[in-house]
């Protein structure tokens, strides 16, 4: 890793005044707390993001994820010594591990590149292009932050309803009327901008 990345973004990422209290209403399940230290760091994480995978779509994905974590570990957060190193070490890590995927799928897509047509058509139904990906983050931002953390719970995190429930302190009818909220919103945004025909990667979450 380049540490004058890792410098910058701890040189950047001041503490809020009242940090400790946050982090003590966060360890609480205080979502208007987590709103405002997510405000706060969200964009040095997104510009650092931004800087390694030079996509616009992952980084966003990517500050979603760190603070999904955060919000999953909120009871532990009183017990860290300095949140702005802690925060930039989970960015750092959840950024290299999206880094080795993007790189697994180059490698992937290079050599779909070298087999014959007849058997690279259907393959390639089956992967999710950037243009795809670009596509579903412009509707997973059409949704409520409620609606897309519980989306990435289960679609992309693969939680049961149970689960979501109880990392979230809400009961499962809840997690269940948002889920179907967050799905119709989501396939009508895709059925608009796609003409009807969603790719299959996507139709799978939405399924």
């Amino acid at each position: 890793m380049n540490a004058t990345i890792g410098e910058n973004f701890s040189a950047g990422a001041l503490s809020l005044l009242n940090e400790t209290d946050l982090l003590a209403r966060i360890a609480k399940g205080d979502e208007k707390a987590f709103g405002l230290v997510f405000h706060h760091y969200r964009g040095k994480i997104y510009s650092y993001a931004f800087h390694l995978t030079e996509s616009r779509s992952q980084a966003d994905e990517l500050v979603q994820d760190v603070f999904l974590k955060v919000w999953l570990y909120r009871e532990k957060v009183t017990q860290v010594l300095h949140f702005d190193n802690w925060l930039f070490t989970i960015a750092r890590n959840q950024i290299f591990d999206r880094l080795k995927q993007m790189a697994k799928e180059a490698s992937f897509r290079k050599r779909m590149a070298d087999l014959p047509e007849s058997i690279i058509n259907p393959v390639e139904d089956q992967l999710l292009s950037r243009e795809n990906e670009d596509r579903l983050q412009k509707a997973l931002d059409q949704l409520s932050p409620r609606q897309k953390l519980i989306f990435h719970l289960s679609r992309r995190q693969g939680m049961k309803h149970e689960e979501i429930a109880s990392h979230l302190q809400i009961s499962r009818h809840t997690v269940k009327t948002h889920l179907v909220q967050a799905l119709k919103t989501l396939r009508e945004a895709l059925y608009l901008h796609t003409d009807g025909m969603i790719p299959v990667a996507i139709l799978m979450l939405l399924s």
